[in-house]
């Protein structure tokens, strides 16, 4: 006889606990896209566009018109004209990582706080052949605002 009553209220309850969840007119925040962060231009700057060989010049990576806060780049060069000797330390607290191979150094970059002012990376470099200095070539794997929105596909190349 115990046992039936305890049924009885467990399924009463569950009942009761149905009703109410089914009733439940509250609006429910439903986990939407984010919204799509502004057209954003990549731009390599260099500190000497007409450095002689055997000068040391800074190619400086960004990616200008929006706050972002990952990004992962390429930036290719022709290796007769430039040797890549490494890279300049930015203190904007965002972590960063390099992988260079001949003619190609990719670059990872990502802060939670986002990047406010779009630099990706300063590489430097030793000139060769000054002409080579306009093979540098940038390129954008991906790219994510803070609020998650994937901007790589907005991202215009220079």
């Amino acid at each position: 006889m115990r046992i039936l009553s305890y049924l009885r209220s467990a399924g009463l309850f569950l009942g009761a606990l149905t009703i109410s969840l089914s009733a439940c007119t509250e609006p429910r925040r439903v986990a939407s896209d984010p919204k799509p962060a502004t057209a954003m231009e990549a731009r390599l700057s260099l500190s000497d566009s007409t450095a002689a060989p055997g000068r040391s010049v800074v190619a400086t990576v960004s990616l200008a018109g929006s706050t972002f806060a990952t990004a992962t780049v390429r930036v290719s060069y022709d290796t007769t004209g430039l040797a890549f000797t490494g890279a300049d330390s930015l203190d904007d607290g965002a972590m960063r990582a390099l992988n260079p191979t001949a003619g190609l150094v990719r670059i990872a970059v990502m802060s939670p706080s986002g990047i406010a002012n779009g630099k990706v990376h300063a590489l430097r470099f030793t000139v060769l052949r000054t002409a080579a200095l306009r093979s540098l070539k940038v390129s954008i794997d991906e790219a994510h605002t803070v609020g998650g929105a994937d901007v790589a596909s907005q991202v215009k190349a220079p």
